[in-house]
């Protein structure tokens, strides 16, 4: 063997010992489990109530009880906002993902200066009635590109199978640092009109998010959803890194029901519970939390 065989047998034995390494890296990074941590806020717009229009004639014709409601809500504007603070967590393993609430804080109503705990949301059933499918857990699996989406409702499992969403993103150049991570910008609209915008970083490449998100060249770190009537924002608070973490499994726990029947119960429920208002004299619109 000449010595330029001998130089070429070296080399690729090298090259051969590099992509072995640079394999079991990659494995390693991939087998290794991730749990994110979300502090996630939803905000709703609504209007405050005309006591004036008040379906309630005990509110409507009575001056002394309309004075006293208005005496609380002095000092509100005509726009009030609906808040709701959670923290959730998104772990990642072996292809899947689990992505499930944390803690729940009450909502809160902000209006203008004033803040104001206000239990189930009601003030006396003239701003909202709440809705919440409780105990939400969101199951991605990127395998077989399935997602099951998993809830109680009216104390009742259910479950709803269905294609993971493919999102439509358009990577802008936009840059910013995200709990130690530099984040690409990124944004897409889906199908019923909703503005999403995404920061994702290349430095963690697992392409999931909160919620359904997905589809990115990193991890989703912060995703704003912006609706006509108020936004739903996810902001990570922490990463951790798990070298040994026991298998997600798809849950097999509740009725299994389609998205269309879902919409349908949910819808279903808004109307007897505006019409429940409508019969008792209150006043005010529906706001759906899940």
């Amino acid at each position: 063997m000449t010595k330029a065989d001998t130089l070429k047998l070296n080399t690729m034995r090298a090259i051969v010992i590099l992509i072995s390494i640079l394999l079991g890296s990659a494995f390693h990074v991939h087998a290794q489990g991730l749990i994110v941590t979300y502090e996630e806020t939803t905000t709703i717009q609504m209007q405050r109530p005309d006591l004036g229009q008040s379906n309630d004639p005990r509110i409507r014709d009575n001056p002394q009880i309309r004075a006293a409601i208005e005496s609380q809500l002095r000092g509100m504007n005509k726009d009030m906002e609906l808040n709701r603070s959670a923290t959730s967590q998104l772990i990642v393993n072996n292809g899947m993902s689990m992505y499930k609430p944390q803690t729940s804080e009450q909502p809160d109503i902000r209006t203008g200066e004033e803040e104001g705990r206000v239990g189930n949301v009601n003030m006396r059933g003239n701003i909202t009635t709440q809705i919440t499918t409780a105990n939400t857990q969101t199951f991605k699996n990127h395998l077989d590109k399935i997602i099951v989406t998993q809830f109680s409702f009216d104390g009742k499992e259910y479950l709803i199978e269905e294609p993971l969403t493919e999102y439509k993103w358009n990577i802008r150049r936009n840059r910013r640092e995200i709990s130690g991570f530099q984040c690409v910008q990124a944004t897409t609209r889906t199908r019923d009109g909703t503005n999403v915008v995404a920061w994702y970083t290349p430095d963690i490449p697992v392409s999931d998010g909160p919620s359904s998100y997905r589809g990115l060249p990193g991890l989703i770190l912060y995703l704003e959803i912006n609706q006509n009537n108020g936004s739903r924002v996810f902001s990570c608070t922490s990463i951790e890194h798990v070298d040994e973490m026991p298998d997600i499994e798809l849950p097999d726990k509740g009725e299994k029901i389609s998205r269309t029947e879902f919409d349908k119960m949910m819808r279903e429920r808004v109307e007897t519970m505006q019409r429940r208002n409508a019969e008792s004299g209150r006043s005010g619109g529906t706001v759906i939390i899940r």
